[in-house]
């Protein structure tokens, strides 16, 4: 299953920790000395050109930490030099006595990371030529690494032997690995995030105008496919930029001990991230991640195509020009917080590699008097800027107080916190899917609730869900402890939520061993459709593979390892005296009515409940989007039908 190797398969980024005889004579450290706490900030200071300005004093910087404007009490410029295959021993100017002599640099450590979790396969191969005739104009001391936001690619620890770079980024692994479809519509990824928000309620309608009309379906039907397509495809997409924000975060991790500076330039399709009120909540593990680590980050993203040969209107056209645009900002967004900037490559991407290349060549490390605070913080909201036109500062987001020791808040008040405040945490990726039934104790509904995270992350893992109604208010809420699972399996967790008739938001929040946190909110229209005699449950969707286990499916997407899909409804008779009836399983590609599997079941009598329950074999299944319809036959006449999307992967 796709996004169960992703995140396990990032293990073997652990590999990126530098290996000794590689390590490089690194320049001595400043020392700040003075009886003040100072704040260290590492600034990239460059001209129109992208390079780097020299000879500013501390006067010329202003410096904003919690809002407050601090002086600058000691700077250092490091610059290590950018002419492809320079030995010329780099330069240091310094403020501080006895530190005037010019130091011999060590090189910059940079990896290249291909997000392959945003290409679709295909995409982004352009970006990896031109990474591959800049492999070599790269200075002869810079470490360079390569890896992959899923893992599944090559890695290749950071180091100097440029032949191991080439053959890497030829490796057959590197490609993309995004197969988030939602044929037979196209529903670009702002357009599916605003539809599962309901805001603005509008889109829902301008989507199912423009596809509905273009593939000749009944509006009324085919809004409520939409609706249920963009939702599921919402899902998919907090999964995945969950899954790219961790990779970027473990990375930066493990580069922590690497030789200064440290850079990573992701060649990415763009972060699904817009401009939430909880932005900077969402990317606040991000920032601190790169200034606890010292790494400054870069994003080189390629102009979206504006024409595909599907397009049959112009609406669909704009629509995804768009969709470019929207993803392209949040890689902007991503970079910006962590001290670096994303370029949009039009034309060959290698002028973009060399402004990377030159930007990074040179920094200040300033150190900065600490702000007056009430409560004492390790990380401070910051801003810099010089008295300089025509200049671009870069700096992380985030400064560290390393005198502050880390908040050790309870995980428990942390989730509490989190529950509350609602929205997406990006600290842990998360699976979930819901299903209704009648609740088999009581005359009300029931939720059930499939969780699933990747094994990847470490546990264990502790987590709350609430139910949130329309006034906004939590109307139920949990905690759960979700079990430990056999080796190479995912997390998984489910459990029954009872519910009442009407509109909620389901939040969830999970919390990992290091205390990252990751959260997702599911939209719930609790009621039961009625067909003829029978009211009737959601379509639970489980798969199995070899093992013959079935395991709730989260996200709609079939493992890599699945042979068998299960497929189960039920039905709850309004009287004592309930018809003969039976359920028809078919499985279909999409804008397509022909069965490829089919199974007639009779349902089995359980208590007053009758449950149908079929399999389906799906080994032989070609990539791509499929639908499970479940539909009722009472007394030889179709009451109604059923239905859920799978997804089978590459």
């Amino acid at each position: 299953m796709r996004r169960v190797a992703v995140i396990l398969a990032c293990s073997c980024l652990a590999g990126v920790a530098l290996p000794r005889a590689q390590t490089p004579q690194t320049q001595p450290q400043p020392v700040f000395r003075g009886g003040v706490d100072l704040v260290t900030l590492d600034v990239t200071v460059i001209d129109k050109d992208g390079k780097p300005v020299r000879g500013l004093k501390p006067e010329d910087f202003t410096v904003t930490l919690e809002k407050q404007t601090r002086p600058v009490r000691a700077l250092d410029f490091l610059e290590f030099g950018s002419a492809a295959g320079s030995t010329a021993e780099a330069r240091q100017t310094t403020n501080q006595p006895g530190q005037a002599q010019p130091a011999r640099r060590g090189g910059r450590t940079i990896v290249l990371l291909f997000d392959d979790l945003s290409y679709k396969p295909g995409p982004g191969k352009a970006l990896l030529v031109a990474a591959e005739r800049m492999i070599g104009t790269f200075d002869v001391d810079d470490l360079i690494g390569i890896t992959t936001t899923s893992a599944l690619g090559p890695t290749v620890n950071p180091t100097r032997d440029r032949a191991a770079l080439l053959a890497a980024l030829h490796d057959k692994k590197m490609i993309g690995r995004n197969d988030n479809i939602t044929a037979p519509f196209y529903i670009a990824v702002d357009e599916a995030i605003e539809i599962d928000r309901d805001f603005p309620r509008e889109t829902l309608d301008a989507v199912a105008g423009r596809e509905c009309g273009e593939l000749g379906f009944s509006l009324d039907s085919c809004k409520y496919m939409v609706a249920a397509a963009g939702r599921a495809y919402a899902q998919q997409i907090t999964h995945s930029t969950a899954m790219q924000l961790a990779a970027f975060q473990q990375l930066m991790g493990l580069l922590k001990l690497a030789p200064a500076p440290k850079v990573i330039i992701a060649l990415s399709a763009g972060v699904a991230i817009g401009t939430e009120p909880d932005l900077q909540r969402q990317l606040a593990p991000l920032g601190r991640a790169a200034a606890e680590d010292g790494v400054q980050f870069y994003a080189l993203s390629e102009l979206p195509d504006r024409i595909d040969m599907s397009d049959r209107t112009q609406a669909r056209a704009a629509a995804r020009v768009q969709e470019g645009n929207f993803l392209n900002s949040g890689a902007q967004t991503v970079a910006e917080n962590a001290g670096g900037t994303a370029f949009l490559v039009v034309g060959q991407a290698d002028r973009f590699f060399k402004r990377i290349e030159a930007e990074t060549s040179g920094f200040y490390r300033l150190g900065v008097e600490a702000p007056i605070v009430t409560d004492k913080r390790r990380y401070l909201a910051t801003k810099v800027s010089v008295k300089m036109p025509g200049t671009t500062v870069r700096v992380n987001h985030q400064a560290l107080l390393e005198s502050v020791a880390p908040e050790n808040v309870p995980i428990s008040e942390q989730l509490k916190t989190t529950l509350a405040q609602g929205g997406v945490a990006f600290g842990v990726p998360i699976a979930l899917g819901t299903a209704q039934r009648h609740d088999p104790n009581s005359n009300t509904l029931q939720l059930g609730v499939n969780v699933q995270v990747p094994s990847s992350v470490q546990g264990p893992l502790v987590a709350m869900y609430g139910l949130v109604n329309e006034a906004g208010q939590i109307t139920q809420a949990g905690r759960r402890d979700v079990p430990v699972p056999s080796p190479g399996e995912d997390y998984q967790l489910a459990f029954p939520v009872p519910i009442e008739t009407g509109k909620y938001r389901l939040r969830f929040v999970v919390a990992d061993a290091k205390n990252n946190i990751g959260s997702v909110e599911h939209g719930v229209t609790a009621g039961l459709a009625h067909f003829g005699s029978f009211s009737v449950s959601d379509l639970f969707t489980m798969w199995a593979g070899a093992d013959h286990q079935p395991r709730f499916l989260a996200l709609e997407r079939l493992p890599e390892g699945a042979t068998t899909l299960g497929a189960s409804l039920e039905l709850y008779p309004d009287g004592t005296n309930a018809p003969d009836v039976v359920v028809r399983f078919t499985l279909t590609a999409p804008a397509s009515e022909t069965a490829l599997i089919e199974r007639e079941i009779t349902p089995a009598l359980v208590g007053t409940t009758r449950q149908a329950i079929a399999e389906l074999p799906v080994d032989d299944l070609q990539p791509g989007l499929y639908t499970i319809h479940a539909t009722v036959v009472e007394a030889g006449s179709v009451t109604g039908t059923v239905t859920a999307t799978i997804r089978k992967g590459q």
